[in-house]
């Protein structure tokens, strides 16, 4: 068991400053977003007409980068916003094991205003295109709301309401999420300035430490629950918008729901590789114990187990149901010779190596040994994104029969190119998210050393 008791964690953490990014980190993470996003540019500006591709000469140019766009932005929006989210449940439940990490988990939340950006990028290039262009990749975008094939939907995927709604949706996410965090880090950054006042400053009309610790946690108890319930409900609904829409005349009511617990899978993974990075960088490990990489390791595997059970459950009642209007996403990722391979990595990355892997304690305990693990989990759910994504964007030129219904498209190869792409557009959101992680991580205290239970979290008998 951990018996050391540790009090000097106030003094430690101080002492510490405000830190700097080191020059090589710093190059590296701009190589790679100059890298990533210099190929969503390349790719959006590259001139394909339609002919082209009809030809079978090139593959669909700027759609490649929408696409890209789309998963990537919709992956790292998913990603920080659960960090945050994991910050408040450890707040709200009143949890002593994660106060150790919350600083880590609230950092995620940086990207969140890049995440706005993004998607009003994304959304102009939909909005301003062609709609019979390859840059469009919304079918309601392409054939319009007055086409008769919406039936009941026509309304909701009217395209300004679309994209206006997403925009609101991430903008309250953005707003609570800092408010919440800029409430959990001004008690800190007051204690530090009293105890080592030459390296932190104390923030605008500071009151003691006393007073600020009891109102700073009665702020967070409120906004913690209200980004908790935002969490759920608007990522839910940014999946069905902008996910979900892509192949609109499938549903599955269960979609929201499987999408953010995902994030939360995402979410608690990566903070056992954060927690291990950034503990050792700066000589906290004797507070980050193996009982607290256990509990990360267990919440881990259990979302595990819920993303299988959530995939299990969709597939059951669609396939065994003999849902007709619904089957057809199923078959085209399972059952298409083009697909298939990326639903099956998927499936084995996210669900069945980590949770053959997992099952043991002694793995869990340790992030030396559990971040494979984790590492294999989070690329299995990039892919799971693309999989939900690009076999629904990558047909152009859809037609509808008038009589029986059924979607006709005409699909082009190249998904191979599309993945490689995506890919290198990956690291360039995968730099960006780092670089605005440091930037905030650095500039603050790297524990919550306000926070009352703080001490109950680190020495756990």
């Amino acid at each position: 068991m951990h018996h050391q008791h540790h009090t000097d964690y106030v003094e430690v953490v101080s002492s510490k400053g405000p830190q700097k990014l080191s020059p090589r980190m710093k190059a590296i993470f701009i190589i790679m977003m100059v890298v990533g996003f210099g190929a969503l540019l390349l790719n959006a500006l590259v001139p394909v007409s339609v002919e082209d591709v009809k030809s079978g000469s090139v593959i669909m140019g700027g759609r490649i980068a929408w696409i890209a766009l789309l998963h990537n932005f919709y992956f790292f929006t998913g990603l920080s916003a659960a960090g945050v989210v994991i910050a408040a449940i450890v707040h709200i439940t009143r949890a002593m094991w994660g106060r150790p990490i919350k600083r880590f988990a609230e950092a995620f939340g940086a990207f969140l205003p890049w995440s706005l950006l993004f998607f009003i990028i994304f959304a102009a290039s939909q909005l301003m295109s062609d709609p019979q262009g390859l840059g469009v990749i919304y079918e309601w975008l392409q054939k319009g709301p007055d086409a008769g094939i919406f039936e009941n939907k026509a309304w909701w995927l009217t395209p300004n309401f679309v994209f206006g709604r997403c925009l609101i949706y991430l903008l309250v996410l953005a707003a609570v999420a800092h408010l919440f965090t800029k409430q959990s880090t001004r008690a800190d950054m007051g204690l530090a300035h009293e105890t080592n006042p030459d390296l932190w400053q104390a923030p605008a009309g500071w009151k003691g430490i006393e007073a600020e610790r009891e109102s700073s946690q009665h702020k967070q108890g409120i906004l913690s629950a209200v980004y908790c319930m935002a969490f759920a409900y608007f990522i839910s609904l940014i999946a069905y918008d902008l996910l979900m829409s892509l192949d609109f005349r499938w549903i599955s009511t269960m979609y929201g729901g499987w999408n953010f617990t995902t994030f939360m899978l995402a979410g608690w993974g990566s903070l056992v590789l954060v927690t291990h990075l950034m503990s050792k960088r700066f000589g906290l490990e004797k507070y980050m114990h193996k009982y607290l990489y256990h509990d990360l390791g267990k919440l881990t595997f259990g979302f595990t187990v819920v993303w299988g059970y959530l995939m299990f459950a969709q597939i059951n009642v669609i396939w065994y149901g003999n849902l007709s209007h619904e089957t057809g996403w199923l078959i085209t990722r399972i059952f298409d010779e083009t697909w298939q391979p990326y639903t099956l990595v998927a499936m084995s990355l996210v669900f069945f190596i980590p949770f053959i892997l997992g099952l043991g304690k002694k793995r869990k305990m340790s992030p030396i040994t559990f971040a494979p693990v984790v590492l294999i989990s989070l690329v299995g759910i990039w892919i799971e994104r693309f999989v939900q994504i690009a076999p629904a964007s990558w047909y152009f030129q859809r037609t509808v029969d008038p009589q029986t219904h059924e979607v006709a498209g005409q699909f082009v190869g190249g998904v191979g190119a599309l993945f490689f792409w995506d890919a290198v557009v990956f690291l360039g959101f995968l730099g960006l998210f780092c670089l605005t992680f440091t930037s905030y991580l650095y500039k603050r205290p790297l524990m919550v050393i306000a926070d009352p239970r703080l001490s109950l979290g680190i020495n756990r008998h």
